[in-house]
């Protein structure tokens, strides 16, 4: 029964009980109210997976992924942890200008997934596939959103400039071939990005919305390869703008080559170590496991990044029996 057709039995109390009762009870959400922004403040302890509960919040120092050593044991440089919160940002479907970054490595072309048949297909169709699914799932979303596709080797390459045609990125996304690669170029990445792209800057981060978000998506398929990347000065702004996001599918050996189990747990802690703000999704794939699970973790990328919790709040169920516990935010 609606609260407004129940008769009020209680007896009358005070004014000052009353203005309590309304200052504690929330507003529902309504076209005006849409988020109930008015009432976070109120209820910050409930409303776990909002902005005030680090939605778009840096993580803090303690919680920063620390610096992993590469399987010769030597260091592998990472971006320094940062020192406090610092970014909130309005939670806004603004345009997306995504860039997906695609690995040609060898080992991309292994025959090594179950697909939905049972046999055994490789990585890199799959890729290919759910990389096709995303950019026309995006666009029916938001037809303002913008994508653009560079291949990984030894070197990164922009294959198809920014455009909001699903089909120009498509085309380009097949008859690719994969080739044997001693290093990955980080560095050379964010370069090529840079060159590319534009942050958008605004005159306040908290309360006015970008005219877009820049997005990196790197599917990548080398366990070990250790990174060329030296942390410079534009890598370094790229990473801390509130409206840049750098997401990763690795995908790896799994448990099946045991020579590699450790190398590419070092390598995701390293993809973990470059998320400075707290913001960036990242999911591992093992080749030992079926293919769904990559076109799942793509799925989850379908989110606006301004828009979605943190990774760790974030939960996926459809059934009322899969309750999400209390600390995590249903996506």
């Amino acid at each position: 029964m609606e609260r407004g057709c129940v008769m009020d039995t209680s007896e009358p109390g005070s004014a000052a009980e009353e203005e309590e009762e309304k200052a504690t009870e929330p507003r529902p959400r309504t076209r005006s109210n849409p988020e109930g922004a008015e009432d976070r403040a109120l209820s910050a302890q409930a409303s776990v997976g909002n902005r005030s509960e680090g939605e778009g919040e840096a993580a803090s120092a303690d919680d920063s992924p620390q610096g992993t050593a590469a399987p010769d044991g030597t260091a592998w440089p990472g971006p320094a942890p940062p020192t406090e919160v610092q970014v909130k940002t309005p939670r806004v479907n603004c345009p997306e200008k995504v860039i997906i970054c695609l690995d040609l490595a060898e080992e991309m072309a292994l025959p090594k997934l179950e697909s939905f048949n049972g046999s055994k297909t490789n990585a890199l169709n799959i890729s290919q596939k759910m990389i096709e699914m995303f950019v026309r799932t995006k666009h029916k979303i938001d037809k303002c959103h913008e994508f653009a596709l560079v291949v990984v080797n030894n070197d990164a390459t922009w294959l198809s400039g920014f455009t909001s045609d699903p089909r120009e990125v498509c085309s380009c996304l097949y008859d690719l071939e994969t080739v044997v690669c001693k290093s990955f170029n980080l560095e050379g990445l964010f370069n090529l990005i840079q060159q590319k792209i534009e942050l958008p800057v605004t005159e306040n981060v908290q309360t006015i919305p970008p005219p877009y978000v820049v997005r990196t998506i790197l599917v990548f398929g080398r366990p070990g390869c250790q990174p060329q990347f030296s942390m410079s000065e534009h890598m370094k702004k790229m990473l801390q703008c509130p409206y840049f996001f750098f997401d990763v599918v690795y995908i790896h050996n799994g448990v099946e080559e045991k020579d590699d189990e450790t190398s590419w747990k070092e390598m995701y802690a390293f993809f973990s170590g470059l998320d400075t703000k707290g913001t960036n999704y990242k999911y591992e794939v093992s080749l030992t496991g079926p293919a769904v699970e990559l076109h799942n973790c793509m799925a989850k990328l379908l989110a606006h990044p301004l828009q979605r919790p943190f990774q760790t709040h974030a939960a996926y169920g459809l059934l009322e029996e899969d309750e999400p516990p209390e600390i995590e935010a249903t996506v």
